[in-house]
């Protein structure tokens, strides 16, 4: 399929300098979403995006309790802001904007139970993936033969109640739209909302890790069957995602998948594939992927040049030598990241400037947002959650 690259660009939801729109949400919205349109075009900015990612710091943060934030899908939207109005005037946007439950998307992507604080957890605890053998080998026969929708009907229920899953979609339906102006009101730039993934890691978590690898050396054409019939319902996700926001780009995640897991064989049939499909056809649709690749890709960065040019941001989580990846991708994609979540849990204010600092020289100015690795944890010292945006607005200007 060819792309028309330069149209992934310019149908970005973030506008232009001069632009016409009189519907600007905040003085400092237009300035700011600039820069993030820039660095996806991999042109010279004044100064280096700092995009906050802190799901479970942000409630921590400012005191709200972990149980509600789960459930509350409008609690969850105010503590975010408060949490980035808090941390300073440095943070031009948010990596992937929080709409509807906790529980539900992870998951829809983990095919694994949730456990929530206040329900199978302590209230101020941290939520956890639950990850089971819950999916069977006779599955793969039902998705593969009675298709994507009749699979989930009849698995979904294993791990979550159905209940939940429907008052979550219904949230979205009705208020999505809505959470993407509260935050542009605030001056904040969605880089993206809603996400997708590839069948790999769906299969992985609801086969287990353990024998899911078995599957895949023992019945590789059954595992390869079950992810062609889930493919385009999985990219048809991250579609409707871009289209329910009005955001046109999508977190389109990896972290079982990674080349550090897989070996190159297996990787080559069963995960690059996939991207490749998922990433051209939502470059097609004028939507960028944020690729959220968590562990150690360094051994098939390469392969991202076969991606659309400008049409990704490949967000990195500490694993990946993001040096590396500058060298290789610099002309191609943009990065995110990799302030590493250790360094904001362990470190100190001090570590955490010379990190940015060292991260700006060596890997950008251009092409470069500012991001912890991953997430920033929930026990992120707020002292370096602050010197992380101080430090990029120290750092980030070119010169």
């Amino acid at each position: 399929m060819q792309v028309n690259r330069v149209s992934v660009v310019d149908s970005s939801p973030y506008p232009r300098s001069g632009s016409t729109a009189t519907n600007a949400p905040h003085p400092l919205y237009g300035e700011r979403a600039e820069r993030v349109r820039k660095t996806i075009a991999l042109e010279p900015v004044e100064r280096i995006p700092c995009v906050f990612m802190g799901t479970a710091f942000a409630p921590r943060y400012v005191g709200a309790s972990i149980a509600d934030f789960c459930t509350d899908p409008d609690l969850r939207v105010d503590v975010t802001l408060d949490a980035m109005d808090r941390l300073g005037s440095g943070v031009d946007g948010i990596n992937s904007v929080p709409t509807g439950r906790v529980a539900v998307p992870l998951t829809m992507a983990w095919f694994s139970h949730v456990a929530l604080p206040g329900r199978e957890l302590p209230p101020d605890s941290l939520w956890q993936v639950e990850e089971a053998e819950v999916m069977t080998r006779a599955d793969y026969d039902t998705l593969i033969n009675r298709g994507w929708w009749e699979f989930l009907t009849e698995y979904m229920p294993r791990v979550i109640a159905i209940e939940e899953v429907y008052d979550h979609l219904a949230w979205l339906e009705t208020h999505t739209a809505g959470v993407v102006e509260r935050f542009q009101s605030r001056g904040y730039v969605p880089v993206s909302c809603g996400g997708t993934t590839i069948p790999f890691e769906c299969l992985c978590g609801g086969r287990s890790l353990e024998e899911f690898f078995v599957d895949l050396h023992s019945i590789p054409d059954t595992v390869k069957a079950a992810f062609d019939v889930m493919q385009p319902e999985l990219v048809r996700i991250g579609i409707a995602a871009a289209r329910q926001s009005g955001i046109s780009a999508t977190w389109v995640g990896g972290w079982r998948a990674a080349s550090a897991m897989l070996s190159p064989k297996m990787w080559e049939t069963f995960v690059f594939p996939y991207y490749h499909d998922m990433v051209t056809q939502l470059a097609a649709e004028g939507i960028v992927s944020v690729l959220h690749f968590d562990q150690d890709w360094t051994r098939d960065l390469r392969r991202l040049r076969e991606f659309p040019a400008k049409s990704c941001i490949l967000n990195l989580d500490g694993w990946t030598d993001i040096r590396r990846a500058k060298e290789i991708l610099g002309d191609h994609m943009a990065l995110m990241g990799d302030v590493p979540s250790p360094l904001l849990s362990t470190g100190t204010p001090d570590q955490v400037y010379a990190y940015v600092r060292d991260l700006v020289r060596d890997v950008g100015p251009t092409g470069l947002l500012l991001c912890p690795g991953c997430d920033a944890p929930m026990n992120a010292r707020p002292e370096n959650m602050e010197a992380f945006v101080a430090a990029s607005a120290e750092y980030g200007r070119p010169g």
